[in-house]
């Protein structure tokens, strides 16, 4: 016998090459990427339904902050008609 055979001495556990570990790890990061893309696909189409419901408030806001200002314009516009036409016709009577 061969000294290599001399000192070698069998285990319970069963060697694996170097070749098979990498193997085997590669396969283990391989399927935790796949549930880790999964978590991440799910995490984002739910962050951009989020953002698709916040867009339609903010548009919903939007619009009505448009038709209070323009409520409001139209407010001053009717005092400033009404107070100018006021003061004007009581400065053309009396002239």
């Amino acid at each position: 016998m061969s000294e290599t055979e001399q000192e070698w001495k069998p285990t319970k556990i069963r060697p694996q090459s170097t070749m098979a570990q990498a193997f085997s790890s590669a396969l283990d990061s391989a399927f935790a990427l796949d549930s880790e893309v999964d978590h991440l696909a799910q995490t984002i189409d739910q962050k951009k339904q989020q953002m698709m419901i916040q867009t339609r408030e903010l548009e919903v806001l939007q619009r009505r902050i448009r038709e209070a200002e323009e409520r409001l314009q139209r407010e001053q516009n009717g005092r400033a008609t009404n107070g100018g036409g006021d003061h004007s016709a009581g400065k053309d009577d009396s002239a």
